[in-house]
């Protein structure tokens, strides 16, 4: 006996199959300076050419079956970038939402931080 599959089943399965796996992520927001830190503004030259690349900086909570291992946060997300540019602030930043569910298997939900990281002068 051969199964026959129409056309509208087939695009209806990888539609559902696209819902299921897919992920979001979310664009919620551009700063000009983002930081977690206490700084001092008064002598901080906004015109000055800060050349560096780029850093980024995620935190990520993992949700296995139902259960999550933790809530992400923003502020852990930026301090994860401030580190790893060796910086106590960025400019130019974007902040990212993402996540992804797979129901009662697997799925995540991270921020992430991009943006140019001013050095500290140590």
């Amino acid at each position: 006996m051969k199964i026959r599959f129409s056309k509208l089943s087939i695009n209806a399965f990888l539609l559902l199959l696209f819902v299921l796996l897919g992920g979001c992520k979310s664009r919620l927001g551009d700063f000009t300076l983002i930081t977690t830190k206490n700084i001092d503004l008064k002598n901080f030259n906004t015109h000055e050419d800060i050349e560096a690349e780029q850093v980024v900086g995620e935190d990520l909570k993992h949700i296995i079956f139902i259960f999550p291992t933790g809530v992400p946060h923003i502020k852990e997300a930026v301090d994860n970038a401030l580190e790893k540019g060796n910086a106590y602030m960025l400019v130019d930043a974007a902040l990212y939402h993402e996540g992804f569910y797979f129901p009662y298997i697997y799925g995540y939900s991270k921020y992430v931080v991009k943006g140019t990281p001013v050095k500290r002068d140590d």
